[in-house]
């Protein structure tokens, strides 16, 4: 009777660095999730979802315009597109609101809503003047609510900020 065959040492190294490399790439995608539930929604990160759930609330937007009312081409003369004026503008809003206790953003004073929004536009404008494509001299910050109701949807605009 012969020995019984064991594996050689290499193959069980082979085996095991294999293994190794699935629980790494486990443990990678671990700390990965747990870091986007705990940044949550804070520009840059975001849970955003890719498309709106239309409901009761009104689903809302921002763009730029000129003083006459012409939208502006956001990404072109800043180079973040217009979901991140509402990114950035709902990031500072919500770091006042910790700041002060306000944990819905529709209760945060609407002089402190203004200062913030106006704050948020003078950065866009900083931001197209230093890629050298300049907004114009007057510039609009606007939310636009799209409303869902018995008759269909329609939409509202509210002016933010200007310059």
């Amino acid at each position: 009777m012969s020995a019984p065959l064991l594996a050689p040492p290499a193959a069980d190294r082979r085996r095991w660095r294999g293994a190794g490399r699935y629980l790494g790439l486990a443990a990678f995608m671990g700390a990965a999730i747990f870091f986007s539930l705990k940044t949550g929604e804070h520009y840059p990160f975001s849970h955003f979802p890719m498309y709106g759930n239309p409901g009761p609330r009104p689903v809302d937007y921002y763009f730029l315009t000129d003083s006459g009312g012409a939208p502006l081409p956001v990404q072109s003369l800043t180079g973040d597109t217009a979901p991140k004026l509402k990114k950035r503008l709902n990031t500072e809003l919500n770091e006042w609101g910790s700041a002060h206790g306000q944990r819905v953003k529709a209760r945060i004073p609407a002089e402190v809503r203004a200062r913030i929004a106006k704050e948020v536009l003078d950065g866009f404008v900083a931001q197209s003047q230093q890629r050298g494509t300049p907004l114009p001299s007057q510039v609009q910050l606007w939310r636009g609510e799209i409303h869902v109701g018995p008759s269909g949807f329609h939409e509202t605009f509210v002016k933010e900020a200007s310059n």
